[in-house]
């Protein structure tokens, strides 16, 4: 068996948005009552001056949500992002392979609108595939978890 060297990975956030990308896991949620969602996603972006848009489509148990996402390179590792389902800017901050993402994000529950709180964390494993670990709060009260394996398609 050769000797490999150990090569650092870089995510490349637009890169790795640019073409298609699916992510499948699981919504763990806490409240209001303990259940499991698959979730699967289908993501197709394109960059181009300094703008990444992403189009989503969302699957949560055949039930289907599409969004549109925008992100502004502001520097190699900063990028800030809108959505209409998000109050405020998405803030982006990106360090070797770690994709650290924050913003409050309106959810219906129960016929209410509400605003939680959103932090995701995004580790590119190869060149091909990253995992994410998401984790939903509202007032410090940890509401759910979610964790996916997101694939470059092309």
């Amino acid at each position: 068996m050769k000797n490999q060297r150990y090569k650092p990975l870089n995510l490349d956030f637009e890169k790795f948005f640019s073409g298609k990308v699916i992510a499948k896991g699981n919504l763990m949620l806490k409240y209001p009552k303990k259940s499991v969602k698959n979730l699967h996603v289908t993501f197709k972006g394109s960059f181009k001056n300094n703008n990444l848009k992403l189009s989503e489509q969302y699957l949560e148990n055949n039930n289907k949500i599409v969004r549109e996402w925008n992100f502004r390179k502001l520097s190699k590792n900063l990028f800030y992002g809108k959505e209409k389902s998000v109050k405020g800017k998405i803030v982006v901050h990106i360090n070797r392979n770690m994709l650290t993402m924050q913003y409050r994000f309106k959810l219906i529950l129960w016929k209410f609108t509400t605003i939680v709180l959103i932090k995701d964390y995004m580790y590119l494993i190869n060149e091909k595939e990253i995992v994410n670990t998401t984790y939903v709060s509202k007032l410090g009260i940890n509401l759910a978890k979610i964790v996916l394996l997101y694939k470059k398609i092309s």
